[in-house]
């Protein structure tokens, strides 16, 4: 076959090309195109999103948090435990926390007591409240079945009411810890009071006993660390782990479990784009024999059934540290060195060798992981520089990524009337709301404009119905210069059909959808597949339950569809601009407009009026979701009045009618609602069509200066000249008033309501008292501000001019602004200098403060140390001067003073090289006298400055 014949050619891996010849096999061996695209669509059914893993539950008394949270790290991503009750924990138990757990503390009776209950994250917990010591309760939700976890801590010695624990004794409980209680039949050598008193309480309550594998204390052979549970088909294992005086045990429930997913995806995009070249001869032939609208939804389950085929599914990592394992295993030891160290103070026999070696080690731990950290930020710079032109650019661009503001999710909904929190019942909620939203527009029968417009549209559909006038149609080099211009986003559209695919697409491929979309321009038709669009809401609040008018509506549409868009995008430009329909004011979704300029215009503009001593009146307009309240068929009668030509504006009639669209939350989605009002979320033409439909609205302003960005609408009105300042705040009043009622007339005319509680006033003045200025828009009057965030940047009163202090500056006229430092008004490149300077004092001020502190501290502790040593050493001296007066000095006596004294020199030598090391006292002595001439140098231009 010629495609296999094709294949031998590419520079395939043998894998790559075997995996390719069973594609082509399965190909070419289908009996039909429908039956080959279900079997990929199909092909990885195997691998289910997602799997029922049982719920692991650690049961562990640490005695003090402090010193082995990093084993219970190290043992609960061992044995991937869900749920951890820590007993004794202590006073520390916040000082170090489980990564991705929420932790839940009840504190103790003493310093050493307490209980955590430690859930993790991909599950959901709540602490039920209450006045019991050494006692956790936590409902756990996001399981198969929720249940309750009780952790108790029972000294000795300590008196407990257990009934008090039975009101929350539910039907999915399990209670867990340490009783400090056994009985023979529970795994233990004899029976205590305290067991016979639990055993009795639990019979009472309907609990059985979970066995485990072994005892749980490392001193005796009782069984003290229990379990107890009403729920069926949970096992108990005893793990000999840790370096605590008891075992962990570990429970697994085999009847509860969590849904995870353990494959990820990865598709093979070299052996995909291998399979379009070779297969593209079939898709030319096959446009010839069918039709459009028949080939193009055969092309596009072609695409996504072949990245189907293509993908393998790999096993994700459960567990992945970020530190090398060489500086892992270090932690380990100094781990164990640590718990060495706090072993022996405890039982009062310190070794000082032992002190030693655990600060060595733990210095040596800090540089290598800070070092670790440095290498991994070059790496980073470097791969940024190597991969771009532009390194600034690039770097600023990961950044961002980083630093980007993200939406929270959100799993509960305000109703007004109470909070949902079921999935299906928000749905439905926001199905109801969105479907309201998108309704008709309503028409008043006594409005004579609504009438008009009525009519006029019904006469233009009916022309346009029968009008054969076209649009120019598009080639396949205006195809690929769109394509070339995509991002190359892996993440798929409505149709499952990302960028990054279409970027693959060989010549072939181009040119069938070259045809397609020219018969689709011809016809004046929006392809129905591309109207239905799926609604994925995200959250407008930073925090708390958002209402359903919070929420903003984000409409995934087909991939394609944003192509054929920018096609027909470019010629509605084309028209507008060479009509001169968009005023210069406007900047948003222009191209070469930026939003800059907009800003910059605003403050030139009011920067010239206050240096005439004019004040500036500024109306900033918030319009109440401006895309989604379009009325459609003022739109249509708009462009036509514009001039737009009929082949253009029957594509819009078409872009605009029989549009459905649903809402998608996680696994839920609503019934399909009609859209019949606003324009689509998401499209390429809605930003440009929004700005051409009201392009007349700086008509209404009269001499009036007005800016826009996109919808964003904001007026200066500037007074005539005048003497007094009474008379200019007036004519402000008076005017301001009158500019609110023509834009409300505006927007009533062409139904695009105005949200007045959010539109504001602001004055600009060089006067330190702002006056006060009543401007009312239908009545209603506009809040007056002293500052306002404007197109990302806050507004506030413009800052005073006059020379500036600083005798660099002469007398010349100058903006002013107050420094911090001296509190003088200076020029903007003063106070520059004046910041630069402070924060560099500051900055050798920190620095040096830190070092002192450092060298201090290491002072101290190694003179303390020599201090040690050298009484140490004296004794040895002074017994090896006795063993040197005595003649009769045994061998034994002599050879073990000699090996001591060695010790001791070899231990000065290491505190020696660790001094070096820790504190170079040279370089900080340099530093120091660098840091101290900077800071006459700095005091010497400070002073020329001032």
């Amino acid at each position: 076959m010629q495609s296999l014949t094709q294949l031998e050619k590419r520079n395939f891996a043998e894998k790559d090309k075997e995996f390719t010849r069973n594609i082509l096999d399965e190909w070419y061996s289908g009996s039909t195109l429908s039956s080959v695209l279900q079997q990929w669509e199909e092909q990885n059914n195997k691998y289910l999103p997602s799997e029922k893993v049982p719920l692991n539950i650690l049961c562990y008394n640490v005695e003090g948090w402090g010193t082995r949270y990093l084993e219970v790290v190290d043992l609960v991503y061992k044995i991937d435990a869900s749920i951890s009750v820590l007993t004794e924990v202590g006073e520390l138990w916040n000082k170090f926390t489980i990564p991705n757990f929420n932790t839940f503390h009840q504190q103790g009776t003493n310093r050493s007591g307490g209980v955590c209950v430690s859930v993790g994250k991909h599950l959901r917990a709540t602490q039920i409240q209450l006045e019991i010591e050494n006692t956790v309760i936590v409902d756990v939700f996001n399981l198969s079945d929720p249940i309750r976890i009780i952790g108790i801590y029972w000294p000795q010695g300590q008196g407990r009411n257990l009934d008090d624990l039975s009101p929350y004794i539910t039907q999915e409980t399990i209670i867990t810890g340490d009783f400090n209680a056994s009985l023979e039949e529970w795994n233990s050598t004899a029976s205590d009071k305290r067991g016979k008193i639990l055993k009795e309480w639990i019979e009472k309550n309907n609990l059985t006993y979970i066995p485990s594998s072994s005892h749980s204390s490392k001193r005796s052979k009782r069984n003290i660390d229990l379990t107890f549970s009403n729920i069926d088909g949970i096992n108990a294992e005893t793990m000999f782990f840790g370096t605590s005086d008891h075992w962990p045990i570990v429970m697994t429930c085999e009847n509860i479990g969590y849904e995870i997913r353990n494959f990820f995806p990865h598709v093979r995009w070299h052996i995909f784009e291998g399979m379009l070249a070779l297969l593209q001869e079939f898709w030319i032939k096959e446009q010839i024999i069918t039709s459009v609208d028949e080939w193009y939804n055969n092309y596009t389950r072609f695409l996504t059934a072949l990245r189907n085929r293509v993908t393998v599914w790999k096993k994700k990592e459960k567990y992945r540290p970020s530190l090398p394992p060489l500086i892992i295993d270090k932690l380990k030891n100094l781990r164990r060195i640590r718990n060495k160290y706090y072993t022996e103070r405890k039982s009062g026999c310190q070794n000082e060798e032992t002190r030693v070696l655990l600060r060595v080690m733990n210095r040596e731990v800090r540089r290598e992981i800070a070092i670790h950290k440095s290498s991994c930020w070059q790496s980073f710079l470097s791969t940024i520089r190597d991969k771009s032109d532009r390194p600034e650019k690039a770097f600023w661009s990961q950044l961002s990524r980083v630093y980007k503001s993200r939406s929270l999710p959100f799993s509960k909904l305000d109703s007004g009337q109470s909070v949902i929190s079921d999935k299906k019942e928000i749905v439905d909620t926001l199905f109801s709301y969105y479907e309201n939203q998108f309704k008709k527009t309503e028409i008043k029968k006594d409005d004579p404009n609504d009438m008009e417009i009525e009519e006029e549209h019904r006469k233009l559909i009916n022309e346009l119905s029968i009008s054969e006038e076209t649009v120019e149609l598009t080639s396949a080099f205006e195809i690929t210069k769109f394509i070339k211009k995509l991002k190359p986003k892996k993440s798929s559209g409505f149709d499952q059909i990302s960028n990054f695919m279409i970027k693959l697409l060989p010549p072939g491929y181009i040119t069938c959808l070259t045809i397609c979309f020219n018969v689709w321009i011809k016809e004046g038709r929006y392809p129905e597949q591309w109207k239905l669009a799926k609604i994925v809401t995200l959250n407008k609040l930073k925090a708390g339950v958002p209402r359903c008018d919070q929420t903003r509506p984000i409409s995934l549409l087909a991939t394609h569809s944003k192509l054929f868009e920018k096609i027909i995008l470019e010629k509605v430009r084309y028209w507008a601009e060479m009509n001169q329909l968009i005023p210069s004011e406007q900047s948003g979704f222009r191209p070469q407009c930026l939003l800059l300029t907009r800003v910059l215009s605003i403050y030139q503009e009011v920067d010239n009026n206050m240096a005439a001593n004019i004040p500036t009146l500024a109306i900033y307009v918030d319009y109440q979701k401006a895309y989604d309240k379009v009325w459609h068929a003022a739109l249509i009668v708009k462009l036509n009045r514009l001039g737009m030509p009929h082949g253009l504006l029957k594509f819009c009639v078409s872009w605009l009618n029989d549009r459905q669209a649903y809402v998608v939350l996680g696994e839920q989605s609503s019934n399909r609602f009609r859209i019949f009002s606003g324009l689509p979320q998401g499209s390429s033409l809605s930003p440009y069509l929004f700005i051409v439909f009201h392009s007349d609205l700086t008509t209404v302003f009269g001499a009036h200066s007005a800016h826009l960005f996109a919808d964003d609408l904001n007026v200066l009105i500037r007074p005539p000249i005048s003497k007094n300042f009474a008379p200019m705040i007036e004519y402000l009043e008076k005017e301001g008033t009158k500019v609110c009622n023509q834009i409300a007339e505006y927007s009533r005319k062409w139904k695009q309501p105005i949200n007045v509680s959010k539109t504001v006033t602001q004055i600009f003045f060089s006067q330190v008292t702002i006056p006060q200025i009543n401007i009312t828009m239908d009545g209603q009057k506009i809040e007056s501000v002293k500052s306002f965030k404007y197109l990302g940047f806050t507004w506030t009163k413009m800052p005073k001019k006059g020379p500036c202090t600083d005798t660099a500056c002469g007398s010349k006229i100058k903006e002013l602004y107050r420094c911090h430092c001296c509190s003088n008004f200076i020029c903007l490149t003063h106070l520059i200098e004046h910041v630069e300077v402070t924060k560099q004092d500051k900055q050798q001020i920190i620095n040096l403060r830190n070092e002192l502190k450092t060298a201090v501290a290491t002072m101290k502790e190694i003179i303390k140390e020599q201090l040690f040593l050298i009484k140490h050493e004296e004794e040895l001296i002074e017994q090896a001067k006795n063993l040197l007066d005595t003649p009769t000095s045994s061998i034994d006596k002599l050879q073990d003073t000699f090996e001591k004294i060695n010790q001791a020199i070899n231990l000065t030598a290491r505190l020696m090289v660790q001094f070096r090391l820790g504190f170079p006292g040279t370089d900080c002595n340099r530093r120091a006298g660098q840091c101290k001439n900077d800071s006459v140098k700095s005091d010497d231009k400070m002073d020329i400055v001032s």
